[in-house]
């Protein structure tokens, strides 16, 4: 029964690499899937003849998982990259399509605004032209007001995105947990991990997108994953639990803390992908950006209402701050509550300096001269209101096309880093054809093996 043993064991055996290369064959298209060779061992005893040991015939020593660890590393990483890049850029392309919109651009406004000034210079008696400075000057503070608006909501969504994102942390923290307890015992049962592996490596790349990691790849298959500066993501299967601090009182913060069993600590590293780049656009962009507005708010009410400050009305009536101001803002949150004073009228523009000369224009003239004095206030200082805001509108576009190029870049690598992966791991169907057929033939003729010894057998059967 020697031979019927042996072409039994090559069909058995073929049969497995048969369903293995099924198996690649059928995830031809599936996305992180890696292909399965079949290892076979000779069986070296078992059979023997006249005391010759002629082997056992053949095994299957193990289904091998076809990938190379420092390619699966690259994708990975370049997937965190790439996500932060294109994060990024979108993040600064929405500030720069808003700041430039029509109807949004301060410039506009401000051009408007002096140009009243001006006009009203002329004949600073004329309540047509007094009102004219009214209406433009209520026109700027509203633009001030929306683009302030636009921003918040912005970072409103932004900080949406985020919290969406903590919460898909969690939850891939927590399936790569009950993915390294299902590897140790699949493992220790002896069975095939492969698809586990293949399961790991698409939510470490998921998670990758969201925020930057570091991964030790265990022998069991499992990992262990922790932040950039080590902190405690994934142990055995136990995760971590990412959560929003907003006890600053900032609704928009992107502070997290970490919790780790009892384990309660800030997050003290920059995360990277995409939860990383939506807390350097808030710190580098949208706070930055904010502050410029406010200050330029500041600046624009404080300069005109110290103009107006002691100055005449029509009927020869002096009136001080703060009867006299045209702006008034809220400290802290200027640009967004900017707006004129509800009690002035066109009558009570102080605009002269001469209280026998309600026609004098004089305060109008240091008006207009305020669209060229260098300010004195935060971020806009040594800067003119025109200036800091073309100086804005022009970093924004330098940051932007910088972002473009490094989120192409980001991609191209990315794009690169898949390739790589794919020349070892993917499935190619020319060569599963190849081997249907080998491991068919081979199965074919280990039946031939067993229909040979079975003829022999009923040929000795026939003998007596």
């Amino acid at each position: 029964m020697g031979m019927v043993n042996i072409g039994l064991s090559g069909v058995l055996a073929n049969r497995v690499a048969l369903n293995t290369t099924a198996q690649n064959t059928a995830n031809v298209n599936t996305p992180g899937y890696s292909r399965q060779i079949v290892s076979f061992n000779a069986t070296s005893s078992g059979n023997f003849v006249n005391g010759i040991n002629l082997g056992g015939g053949v095994e299957v020593g193990s289904v091998i998982r076809i990938a190379e660890q420092s390619s699966i590393n690259r994708l990975r990483e370049s997937n965190e990259l790439a996500q932060y890049s294109q994060t990024y850029f979108e993040g600064l392309s929405n500030l720069e399509n808003m700041l430039g919109a029509e109807g949004l651009s301060l410039t506009s406004g401000l051009n408007n605004f002096f140009a009243a000034i001006d006009e009203a210079s002329v004949s600073p008696e004329s309540l047509a032209f007094r009102q004219q400075v009214l209406t433009n000057a209520s026109a700027l503070a509203q633009q001030f007001n929306a683009v302030s608006t636009q921003l918040n909501q912005q970072q409103a969504a932004q900080s949406e995105r985020y919290g969406a994102l903590v919460t898909n942390v969690n939850s891939q923290l927590e399936s790569i947990a009950k993915l390294n307890t299902q590897l140790q015992e699949d493992a220790l049962l002896g069975k095939s991990v492969s698809g586990l592996q293949d399961s790991m490596d698409k939510h470490l790349n998921e998670l990758a997108k969201s925020v930057d990691i570091q991964v030790i790849y265990l022998e069991s298959g499992g990992v262990e994953v922790s932040t950039p500066n080590g902190q405690p993501m994934v142990i055995n299967g136990y995760s971590a639990t990412l959560e929003r601090d907003l006890s600053s009182g900032d609704p928009y913060s992107t502070d997290l803390n970490i919790q780790f069993q009892s384990m309660l600590t800030p997050v003290d590293a920059s995360l990277g992908g995409e939860m990383g780049a939506i807390a350097a656009l808030k710190t580098e962009q949208y706070e930055p950006i904010k502050a410029l507005l406010n200050d330029m708010a500041s600046a624009l009410s404080t300069e005109v209402n110290t103009v107006l400050d002691g100055g005449y009305v029509l009927d020869g009536t002096q009136l001080n701050s703060p009867d006299s101001d045209l702006f008034i803002v809220t400290p802290g949150s200027e640009a967004s509550s900017i707006a004129i004073n509800p009690n002035l009228t066109p009558e009570k523009l102080a605009f002269a300096a001469n209280p026998s000369a309600p026609g004098d224009g004089s305060k109008l003239t240091e008006f207009s001269m305020l669209s060229q004095k260098s300010l004195g206030i935060g971020s806009v200082a040594g800067k003119t209101l025109y200036s800091a805001y073309s100086g804005l509108l022009g970093d924004i576009g330098i940051f932007t096309r910088q972002a473009e190029s490094e989120s192409t870049a980001a991609q191209i690598s990315l794009d690169d880093a898949q390739v790589i992966r794919d020349s070892v791991s993917a499935v190619n169907s020319d060569e599963e054809a190849a081997s249907m057929l080998l491991y068919l033939n081979a199965y074919e003729a280990n039946m031939k093996v067993i229909s040979t010894a079975n003829q022999m057998f009923q040929t000795l059967l026939q003998a007596f």
